[in-house]
C-alpha cells in the first residue's frame, strides 16, 4: 500500500442566510483563503450570490442558499482554509455599499456544522470623514476584501458590528492522521465565531 503524500480537506454546504439590521436587500461575495501550501483540487475559491430581499416572516432573513463545494490538499495545517464574506446592499439613495465583512476558519474535524459568522464594517476615523462618506455614498471599506483573514493590521482597525451570516457546512478529512494530526470525531454542532 502506497503512503499518502498529502492530506485532503473537503467542504460542502451552503451560505444560507443573513441577519443584517436596517438592510432590505443584499448580495454576498465570498472567498476561500488558504495558506501557500494548500492546493485547490476542486471547486470555486470565490463566488457571488444572487441579490436577496428580506423575508416577510418573523425572522426577517436575507436568504441566499448559495452552494459551497471545495476540496483542498496540503501537507501541513498552517494556513487552514478560511471563508471570507463581504455583504453589499443598497443605501437609502440606491447606491451599492458595504454592509459587512466576516471571516471564519473552516472546522478542523469531520462533521456537519452550522456556522454563524459575525459581520463587521470599518468605521471612519472622524466625524467629518463619516459625513463625507455618507454624502458621497462611499463609506469606509477595505481595499482588499481578504483583509479580515489576515492577522496583521486588524488590531488597529476600528469596526462596528453589522449582523450575522449563517453558513451550513459539512467537512470531510482524509489522511490527516498520517501527518500527525487528529481530526476528532464527527459531530453536528452549532458554532458562533468569537471576536
Amino acid at each position: 500500500m502506497e503512503s499518502a503524500s498529502s492530506f485532503t480537506v473537503m467542504a460542502t454546504g451552503q451560505i444560507e442566510s443573513a441577519e443584517i439590521p436596517n438592510c432590505d436587500n443584499a448580495y454576498l461575495k465570498f472567498q476561500l483563503v488558504a495558506g501557500e501550501d494548500w492546493q485547490l483540487l476542486d471547486g470555486l475559491e470565490e463566488g457571488i450570490t444572487q441579490a436577496a430581499r428580506v423575508s416577510q416572516g418573523f425572522d426577517q432573513l436575507l436568504v441566499w442558499n448559495f452552494p459551497l463545494d471545495v476540496t483542498f490538499k496540503t501537507t501541513n495545517a498552517y494556513g487552514w482554509p478560511q471563508i471570507v464574506v463581504s455583504v453589499y446592499g443598497l443605501d437609502t439613495f440606491g447606491r451599492d455599499v458595504i454592509k459587512g465583512y466576516g471571516c471564519m476558519h473552516l472546522p478542523t474535524c469531520s462533521g456537519r456544522f452550522n456556522l454563524r459568522l459575525r459581520l463587521f464594517k470599518p468605521r471612519s476615523a472622524s466625524l467629518i470623514q463619516s459625513f463625507t462618506s455618507w454624502l458621497t455614498g462611499m463609506p469606509a471599506e477595505f481595499s482588499d476584501p481578504r483583509f479580515p483573514s489576515y492577522g496583521e493590521g486588524r488590531e488597529v482597525t476600528r469596526v462596528e458590528s453589522s449582523g450575522i451570516v449563517n453558513v451550513q457546512v459539512s467537512v470531510l478529512t482524509k489522511d490527516m492522521e498520517l501527518f500527525g494530526y487528529t481530526s476528532g470525531k464527527p459531530a453536528a454542532v452549532d458554532v458562533m465565531q468569537q471576536l
